[in-house]
């Protein structure tokens, strides 16, 4: 990784590779610099309106009714885990992951 000379980050070069990301925190680990000029500058919301946006789900939110409902949903934990990580994490932290994913094949 190379430190860039001031000014380096330009509007149009941090738009640039913020189209390389799918979401901010993507864009703000690959480059640094580019995020923090842009968030700096006020261009953040701009260059990252191409990305997703995850909005977290409130307290609550997951039930072991609903972690069943989406475990349902995949083939392995590991593709649980990716697509719904509040859910798995809360599943594993209560004790019901074996459960609700009962139906999952075992990888050996």
């Amino acid at each position: 990784m190379s430190i860039k000379p001031p000014g380096y980050w330009t509007k149009e070069r941090c738009h640039e590779v913020a189209l390389t990301c799918n979401s901010r925190t993507e864009f703000q680990k690959k480059y640094r610099g580019a995020y923090s000029s842009a968030h700096r500058n006020g261009w953040i919301d701009k260059i990252c309106s191409h990305m997703e946006f995850i909005i977290k789900k409130p307290p609550g939110y997951w039930t072991k009714e609903r972690c069943h409902e989406v475990a349902l949903t995949c083939n392995s934990r590991f593709e649980f885990q990716k697509k719904y990580r509040g859910a798995y994490n809360l599943a594993r932290k209560n004790g019901w992951l074996n459960e609700i994913c009962s139906h999952m094949k075992k990888n050996k």
